[in-house]
C-alpha cells in the first residue's frame, strides 16, 4: 500500500466540486502558480490571495516540502501540506508541478527515477491534481547514456507514460510532457520540437497524457532553434492538455537578465513579445487546458498586486477566438 493511501490522504473529486466555480468551455479554468518557501503559513496565505483575486486553480510545487525523498513520498510532512490545500477546496482546483529532478532518460539511475515518478503519481492523487506537468527526457552530457539511442530513449518514455494512464485517470487527473528549450546546463531533448514532441505523446495514446504548454520554452526554441512559433502551437493544439502561460523576449541566455530581456524570464502575459492575441485569435485547443500562469519564483510572489490585471489579461485572451473560428491550425 502507498503512503498516501495508507495516511487516507487520496483525494477524490465530487460530483458538486465545481460548483460556483467559474467555467470556460475552451478552457478548464484560469490558475496561478504559486511559492512557499518551504513554509505552509506562506503557502496558506498565497493561495487565500489567489482565490480573493478570482483565479479558480492553483499550481503547487512541492520541491521545499521535503515530501519527495530518494524517490518516495515521506509521509512525516506531506499530511501537514495536504491539510493547508483542504482548507482552500471551496475555492480553488489544484494542479501540480511534477518533479524538477525526474529523468526517464537517466540510464545510469533508472530505477531511481522509475520509482521518483511513481512517487509523484501518489503525491499528485493526495493533492487532488487535476493535472501534472512533466518534464520530458533529457539527455545527459557525454559519456552517460551516449550508446543509447534518443529513439531508444524516447520508445522507453513512452512505455512507462503508458503505464501510468489509467492510474491517472483513475482520479480525473492527466499528464503534461511540457515543452523545452536547450541552454547550458539545460540538456537536449527532443521535446525542443514540436512535431516530435507532438508524435511522442500521440504515440503514447492515452487520453491522460498530453502536453503542458509552456508558451516560453516553446518561443525561445523557436528563435534559437529555427522554426516558426505559431506553426509550432497549432501542431502541438490538439494533444495540448495543460497551460503554463508566462511571457519572455523570445532571446535564449544560460544567464537570464531581465534588463537585458534574456532568458526564461516568466514573465507575466504581455510584459515580454510572445505574440499572444494573434496566437489566441487563431489556434484553439480542443482537450479545455487549464489557463496557468507559471512566473519564475521570487516573482509568483512579488508580482501578487498584479493578480487581478494578469487574470483580467487572461480572460481577454481566453475571448479573442470566436465559435466560428474553432480550429487548431492558424488560417
Amino acid at each position: 500500500m502507498d503512503v498516501v493511501k495508507r495516511l487516507g490522504l487520496a483525494w477524490s473529486p465530487s460530483l458538486n466540486e465545481a460548483d460556483g466555480m467559474e467555467s470556460n468551455a475552451r478552457f478548464s479554468g484560469f490558475g496561478y502558480a504559486v511559492e512557499d518557501r518551504g513554509e505552509p503559513r506562506e503557502l496558506d496565505e498565497m493561495l487565500r490571495a489567489v482565490a480573493a483575486a478570482g483565479f479558480t486553480h492553483a499550481e503547487i510545487d512541492a520541491g521545499l516540502w521535503d515530501v519527495l525523498l530518494g524517490g518516495r513520498v515521506n509521509g512525516r510532512e506531506l499530511a501537514r501540506w495536504i491539510a493547508v490545500l483542504d482548507r482552500h477546496r471551496d475555492d480553488l482546483r489544484f494542479t501540480l508541478h511534477g518533479a524538477n529532478d525526474l529523468n526517464l532518460f537517466d540510464t545510469s539511475e533508472r530505477d531511481l527515477h522509475e520509482r521518483l515518478l511513481r512517487a509523484s503519481l501518489e503525491l499528485a492523487r493526495a493533492v487532488g491534481a487535476e493535472a501534472m506537468a512533466y518534464h520530458p527526457g533529457v539527455r545527459l552530457k557525454p559519456p552517460v547514456g551516449a550508446s543509447v539511442a534518443m529513439l531508444d530513449l524516447m520508445k522507453y518514455e513512452r512505455e512507462a507514460l503508458s503505464a501510468i494512464g489509467d492510474e491517472v485517470s483513475a482520479w480525473g487527473g492527466r499528464v503534461g510532457v511540457e515543452t523545452w528549450y536547450a541552454v547550458g546546463d539545460v540538456g537536449y531533448s527532443y521535446a525542443i520540437w514540436p512535431d516530435q514532441l507532438a508524435g511522442q505523446v500521440e504515440a503514447v495514446g492515452h487520453p491522460a497524457v498530453g502536453v503542458c504548454l509552456d508558451f516560453g520554452h516553446l518561443f525561445l526554441a523557436a528563435r534559437w532553434f529555427g522554426f516558426d512559433f505559431l506553426e509550432g502551437v497549432a501542431r502541438l493544439a490538439p494533444v495540448v492538455n495543460h497551460f503554463h502561460l508566462h511571457d519572455v523576449f523570445g532571446i535564449l541566455s544560460e544567464k537570464s537578465s531581465a534588463e537585458l530581456g534574456y532568458g526564461d524570464l516568466h514573465l507575466p502575459p504581455g510584459w515580454g513579445q510572445i505574440p499572444f492575441d494573434d496566437l489566441f485569435s487563431r489556434i484553439a485547443f480542443p482537450r479545455s487546458p487549464v489557463f496557468m500562469i507559471e512566473l519564475v519564483r521570487g516573482r509568483k510572489t512579488r508580482l501578487l498586486p498584479h493578480l487581478d490585471e494578469m487574470l483580467s489579461e487572461c480572460r481577454r485572451l481566453a475571448s479573442l477566438l470566436r465559435s466560428d473560428q474553432l480550429t487548431s491550425a492558424p488560417a
